[in-house]
């Protein structure tokens, strides 16, 4: 046999004494077993975990659960601080920190003193601290404590932050929230804040006026460290982003717009966050802001429909003077979820800002002001009608498409059809394509399952785009002519008594009082009195109709 030959068939010899899987696994187990059978507490903890099997159970009775703690107890007390940074052991405490009763958790909470800073650095750790945080509340102000003049390195930790922010955000009083924000000031004002002197930044300045500039360049030092490690999603942060932003100079807040310009996704989502981004969009430069659109692109459907990010996507229509970019890179992005968007509280809120601008129909006079109050700082060339102007005329067309692809979604869903109704008054350029798809609607078989004549949201578009020519207040007049009321006077008129006396009866209702229909109606339903009598006695519309036929 040749040399080959002798390797190959050593190579297919069976391997003797070869383990299988399960051997290799309980060989695995039993080591590992055997070494934490060295540890002190492992009889300790084996013990415990017997019982917390039981105890974390969602099944058990009251009084199973009370005598289940008592056991516990009895095994860990006085040996909490032990195990504290082992996996299993960290579960067994949070269970009992959220199981048990007031005594049971201050006893916990009170072996832990002296710990906490360490165990929110630990990644096991932290979710006790959060659980002590979130049950112990006769302890959160000895946890603060702790923390105190150590949220600098904290906030700045991976798994530390987590554990600030839930403090801040979730669980601590205006007191504790002013004394965590404070260890953004300096290590001075923190000294101050915490002997009884001022509670807020602004008390602090109106105390120590000098200590202005010192301040602010801490709490730069402070913000950059957070963006370095990740850590800017925090609300914390955002707050003392905000009072930095709003106490800088414009030197400070060109410096700050620096460092956050691809961050700024990243902290729309809070309050104190996209009021932060809309200071940066409005000082920014026009390189500037395109570089922000594009860091928001894979976001913009989120950051739409967020309770507070919509109004940084606001800002962005107020500041950009390119108006074609907005057009392309975010309107065009957002129209792909136009049915999602326009049926959403505030992501229709973009499309209508467009079409109807600082409405308060649609906006809260609280957000029109804050609006306002971006405008003082605005860096822009162009002037703000101008720019509105631009957009609108940039954006119909897509708009426009979107009712002329969607009408039969759109129209019958109560949030999209306000926006549906604004572009078909509002938007600008040739609508005949919508007018057509809204006429084909109309023009189906009335027996029709909820027909769009009988909609309770698509008949009000219709009845205010029959009356848009006419209308006399801004928000129901139409911006260019429709003449529409002619065009479904002649898709509905072999079926006019039938709307007449059904849901659709405010919107015959409308031609019977529109000046270019008004005679045709009156005409056509002359000889249906009868059934729109009968009608008016349980339908309102239909009452109304018939006054408005009978009266010369």
């Amino acid at each position: 046999m040749s040399e080959i030959g002798e390797k190959r068939s050593a190579e297919h010899q069976p391997t003797v004494n070869k383990k299988s899987k399960v051997e290799s696994r309980n060989e695995q187990k039993n080591t590992r077993q055997e070494r934490k059978s060295h540890d002190k507490n492992f009889a300790m903890i084996t013990q415990a975990k017997k019982v917390w099997e039981q105890l974390r159970r969602g099944d058990i009775s009251r009084d199973e659960q009370k005598s289940l703690m008592e056991k516990i107890m009895k095994i860990i007390g006085g040996k909490v601080q032990d195990v504290i940074f082992k996996h299993d052991a960290s579960r067994i405490i949070q269970t009992c920190l959220k199981k048990g009763n007031a005594e049971q958790r201050n006893q916990i909470a009170e072996e832990l003193q002296g710990k906490y800073v360490e165990l929110s650095k630990s990644m096991y750790g932290k979710f006790i601290v959060t659980k002590a945080i979130e049950y112990c509340h006769k302890q959160r102000d000895n946890i603060l404590s702790e923390f105190r003049n150590n949220v600098r390195k904290l906030i700045r930790h991976k798994e530390a932050a987590t554990v600030i922010e839930t403090f801040y955000s979730q669980y601590a009083n205006a007191a504790q929230r002013n004394e965590l924000l404070a260890e953004f000031y300096g290590p001075e004002m923190t000294l101050f804040n915490t002997n009884g002197g001022a509670k807020t930044l602004d008390e602090l300045l109106k105390a120590f006026p000098d200590k202005k500039d010192p301040i602010l360049r801490y709490m730069a030092e402070m913000l950059q460290g957070c963006f370095d490690k990740g850590t800017i999603v925090n609300s914390i942060v955002h707050k003392a982003l905000y009072q930095y932003l709003t106490l800088t100079d414009d030197k400070g807040r060109e410096a700050m717009l620096g460092h956050l310009k691809e961050l700024l996704q990243e902290i729309v989502h809070t309050r104190e966050g996209a009021w932060s981004a809309m200071i940066c969009l409005s000082i920014a430069s026009p390189k500037d802001r395109k570089t922000i659109i594009k860091a928001f692109k894979p976001y913009l459907v989120k950051i739409a429909s967020d309770e507070y990010g919509y109004l940084v996507l606001l800002r962005l229509l107020d500041v950009t003077d390119d108006t074609v970019l907005v057009s392309k890179a975010v309107l065009g992005e957002l129209s792909k979820h136009a049915n999602e968007l326009f049926a959403d509280k505030f992501g229709r809120r973009f499309f209508l800002y467009i079409l109807a601008g600082r409405n308060t129909r649609y906006l809260s006079p609280e957000t029109v002001q804050l609006l306002k109050e971006g405008d003082k700082i605005r860096v822009s060339k162009k002037d703000p009608e101008v720019r509105a102007q631009e957009i609108l005329k940039a954006t119909s067309p897509q708009l426009i498409k979107l009712v002329a692809d969607d009408a039969a979604v759109l129209m019958r869903e109560k949030l999209s059809s306000q926006v549906v109704q604004e572009i078909m008054l509002h938007a600008v350029g040739d609508k005949s394509s919508a007018i057509n798809s809204i006429l084909a609607l109309a023009a189906e078989n009335i027996e029709k399952e909820n027909h769009i004549m009988e909609d309770r949201f698509g008949n009000r578009i219709i009845k205010a785009m029959v009356k848009a020519d006419t209308a006399e207040a801004d928000n129901d007049k139409a911006i260019e002519p429709l003449e529409f009321a002619p065009k479904l006077l002649e898709v509905i008129q072999p079926h006019l008594a039938h709307f007449a006396t059904n849901h659709g009866s405010y919107v015959v209702l409308s031609l019977a009082e529109e000046p270019s229909t008004k005679k045709e109606v009156k005409k056509a339903l002359k000889s249906h009195k009868k059934e729109i009598q009968e009608a008016a006695k349980t339908n309102s519309g239909s009452k109304l109709l018939l006054e408005a036929i009978s009266s010369k």
